[in-house]
């Protein structure tokens, strides 16, 4: 059973999208990557940008649980950006 993505910023991270290396190249963590302080949880800008959006969540499956539902980040989702 797929478990619902919750921001926990794993993905990114770790081992950012094809869509971010397309746009960035390869970098460790993609810059359209943001904590947001209100909904507590990270968010991703390719998603949110008016002209990606609709080809970046078409890439990623959104909707369709996350890419990694063991990870133990899931269980403490918090701002990680201090953290190499």
């Amino acid at each position: 059973m797929s478990k619902p993505c919750i921001g926990c910023g794993w993905c990114c991270l770790q081992d950012p999208c094809m869509e971010s290396h397309r746009r960035y190249g390869y970098m460790r963590r993609c810059p359209d990557l943001f904590w947001d302080e209100e909904k507590a949880r990270y968010m991703c800008g390719l998603m949110l940008d008016p002209e990606m959006s609709e080809q970046v969540r078409k890439s990623q499956h959104e909707g369709q649980g996350c890419y990694a539902p063991l990870n133990a980040w899931r269980e403490e989702v918090r701002n990680r950006d201090s953290e190499k």
